[in-house]
């Protein structure tokens, strides 16, 4: 029997030391490392594309910041170039994580280019013709200088708005009609333009901002009704009514507006934090409120009433009453006060904001 052990190199179980997790390699060849327990579990590309990039859109879209927006899409970018180039995760994962942030980059490149350049009326030829950038002019170390020179080399047009008769050549009313043309107009610089300096100088970003002042609300129609005190003073508040769209498809209202104008190195500016607070002109009054504040003193039969014959409900001592829409102006129906109770006439109730007299 020592004569045949010779014939062997091993013995039959030799082989089982070289096993690894219960496979058998052959012998005198080292066992192979398990490479899926070394793959790189990219931990930090996780963290960053789960949790820290759309961190960062959210505070771009709640905060309004451009530069937000530049980063969140520099870094998503990366994110997707060094995710695809280390073939990061599992090939279903990668597909998945491009398309969504292919869709937030798309979103925030659009409320990049938004604040950057915003929407101008294409109906307004004038508002076409300016294609400058003016933000340059509005950062921190704005002056009054800076925006009073700007105004006078602009030669700022002033529209044919319906003002008042009395102080027609205020240059406080006419600052102010030009502000209010430019939000018709969505043109933010223009706005910005006769914005008190140290209110713009003081935003980080001044088109945000006045932004979210108007919001989506737009002007259909606007007239200055009242103002105090004269251009000679340092500040004048101009009460002004305004139809405002606010775009949710209902009827423009009627608001009325105590707008404070203050006069620096020389020239009216508007103070845009005055615009914040306003008051509804409210369309029907009650007949109880109504028949209260009339006088009951006899109403002379000779006075001539206006009304609007394409359907006006009410009739009015003014023929430019600011109740009734600009394109009605002024009224072409006409009545005596004799004649109030006829049947054409009848049915027409006196208006409150211009005192009509009552029946």
């Amino acid at each position: 029997m020592s004569e045949g052990r010779g014939k062997y190199s091993t013995t039959p179980l030799s082989g089982l030391k070289h096993t690894r997790g219960g496979q058998r390699t052959p012998y005198g060849q080292p066992s192979r490392p398990n490479r899926g327990s070394q793959r790189n579990t990219f931990v930090f590309l996780q963290v960053v594309m789960s949790a820290l990039l759309p961190i960062l859109f959210i505070a771009a879209l709640v905060l309004g910041y451009t530069e937000l927006h530049w980063l969140f899409l520099a870094l998503s970018a990366l994110s997707l170039l060094i995710m695809w180039a280390a073939k990061a995760f599992v090939p279903q994962a990668r597909t998945t994580m491009t398309l969504i942030y292919t869709a937030l980059m798309i979103v925030s490149l659009g409320a990049a280019l938004w604040f950057t350049h915003p929407l101008r009326s294409s109906g307004d030829p004038s508002a076409a013709g300016q294609s400058s950038d003016y933000s340059a002019l509005f950062g921190r170390d704005t002056t009054s200088r800076d925006v009073q020179d700007y105004s006078v080399q602009q030669n700022i047009p002033i529209t044919d708005t319906p003002m008042p008769t009395e102080d027609t050549q205020s240059l406080a009313k006419q600052q102010l009609v030009y502000f209010m043309n430019s939000w018709m107009n969505l043109d933010y610089n223009a706005m910005l333009s006769v914005c008190v300096p140290s209110w713009v100088s003081a935003q980080e970003n001044p088109q945000h901002e006045i932004f979210k002042i108007r919001g989506t609300s737009i002007p259909t129609w606007f007239d200055i009704t009242d103002a105090s005190g004269t251009d000679a003073d340092d500040s004048r508040t101009l009460t002004m009514m305004a139809r405002i769209d606010k775009g949710t498809g209902k009827e423009p209202q009627l608001y009325r507006y105590e707008v404070l104008m203050l006069r620096v190195n020389g020239t009216w500016y508007v103070d845009p934090a005055s615009l914040s607070s306003c008051t509804e002109i409210k369309a029907e009054v009650t007949p109880t409120v109504a028949y209260t504040l009339m006088p009951t003193e006899t109403v002379d039969a000779s006075i001539t009433l206006y009304y609007n014959p394409d359907g006006g409900s009410y009739y009015h001592r003014n023929d430019q009453c600011t109740r009734v829409d600009q394109r009605y102006l002024p009224l072409r129906g006409s009545f005596l006060y004799s004649q109030i109770n006829d049947a054409q006439f009848a049915n027409l109730k006196p208006c409150e904001v211009c005192n009509a007299p009552n029946r």
